[in-house]
């Protein structure tokens, strides 16, 4: 199972000057269809879930989606498998973002800031689903403060940050976005969820911004 934790942050292996590889690339454009897949599906399980309580985006509910390509299943396989940490740990996200009260202005420096400290540890599986999910929680959480057409700006958010701090690197080293499906629905979830309780706590909020 391709789930295995990184050498240490992110940070520490992309401080040199060398270029990302045609691979790590590749994975970083890969990641915007993944994360648009991931979306889509993340935004239809709350619908189906919560119905008139949650409002769509029309943009989420009209992505243009390929769902029979690879990247389409692997962005609902991880949006099947977040699940979890997504149903127990939802109310954390968005107080913390109604505690940070991101604007288009300070919405970039609070995305890396918060997916810095979501790999300041390791990289792996957990922490890819947890990313994924903050940057759909923020979309969502722009929309719904009166924002149309910010989809777009996360959806660039994540696949810089991938590539610029070794999580593309990473992916592209176990195979690619493909070795995503493979991953299971037993043990692996049981991590997820054991690193949800770390990751997406308030205390992301406490470290970097209360007095």
């Amino acid at each position: 199972m391709a789930s295995g934790q990184g050498p240490g942050p992110p940070g520490q292996d992309c401080g040199d000057s060398t270029p990302p590889s045609t691979s790590e690339v590749q994975v970083a454009r890969d990641a915007e269809d993944v994360f648009r897949s991931y979306v889509f599906y993340r935004h239809q399980q709350e619908q189906e879930a919560e119905g008139a309580a949650t409002p769509a985006d029309p943009e989420m509910v009209s992505l243009p989606l390929e769902p029979n390509s690879v990247m389409g299943q692997v962005g609902r396989q991880l949006a099947i498998i977040g699940d979890d940490i997504n149903r127990r740990y939802d109310v954390e996200f968005q107080t913390m973002l109604q505690h940070l009260q991101p604007t288009p202005q300070n919405a970039s420096q609070y995305f890396i800031k918060i997916a810095s400290s979501l790999f300041e540890s390791g990289i792996n599986w957990g922490r890819v689903v947890a990313l994924l999910g903050f940057g759909y929680r923020l979309a969502l959480h722009v929309y719904q403060h009166g924002l149309t057409g910010f989809l777009g700006h996360v959806t660039s958010f994540v696949a810089d940050f991938m590539l610029k701090h070794c999580i593309a690197r990473w992916i592209a080293q176990r195979g690619g976005w493909v070795a995503a499906l493979d991953l299971g629905n037993g043990p692996i979830r049981n991590v997820l969820i054991a690193l949800a309780v770390v990751l997406l706590g308030q205390y992301v909020v406490r470290r970097f911004w209360d007095p």
